[in-house]
């Protein structure tokens, strides 16, 4: 396996007493693709050993997400991201011949800004246009759009505390934007 370079060098801004801004770098990522419903998902779900939500939006094994666990993000009817499990390819090759599926290592190309504290919802709504309360963004939920004009997807991973893939080239850029949101909490 190929070392991914962190854009971002591991930086760390603020605490958890009011907004922490941090690079989580090197988060294993296997981009799935599987038609729902189908035996096909049920093989890979289960070699996997991991749920597929069948519901766009939604993170499948979400209660106890920190940097170690794995889950996977519905992004669309037939799409996955897999976060944190190396050995997903290696896995899923042995349902390659009786099975119709895509997966693709895609781990070098985002990284994941981690946001925690109690002014997180601020800090986000300065540069994210959907709504994140609760009641429309719950825990569990996950997200695609732009952020100061880069493409991301935003996990809200548990409560006061969410997570931003973006593109390695654009990480710097929304680093930036980040802190810069921050600034009266850091």
């Amino acid at each position: 396996m190929i070392a991914i370079q962190s854009p971002l060098k591991g930086m760390t801004v603020g605490n958890k007493t009011t907004i922490s801004i941090r690079e989580l770098p090197g988060l294993h990522t296997i981009d799935l693709r599987v038609a729902p419903g189908t035996p096909s998902q049920a093989a890979v779900a289960n070699v996997l050993g991991i749920e597929l939500s069948r519901k766009p939006g939604q993170i499948e094994n979400k209660q106890t997400i920190d940097a170690s666990d794995v889950y996977a993000m519905c992004l669309a009817p037939d799409w996955w991201l897999i976060v944190g499990l190396e050995e997903a390819v290696q896995k899923l090759a042995l349902l390659k011949n009786d099975h119709h599926f895509s997966v693709v290592d895609v781990s070098g190309q985002r990284t994941t800004i981690e946001l925690e504290g109690p002014n997180v919802r601020d800090v986000l709504a300065h540069l994210w246009e959907q709504d994140l309360r609760e009641k429309s963004f719950p825990v569990g939920s996950v997200s695609q759009g732009l952020m100061a004009k880069a493409p991301v997807i935003v996990c809200h991973i548990s409560s006061l505390h969410y997570r931003v893939m973006v593109r390695s080239s654009f990480a710097l850029h929304l680093w930036k934007a980040l802190v810069d949101a921050a600034e009266e909490w850091i």
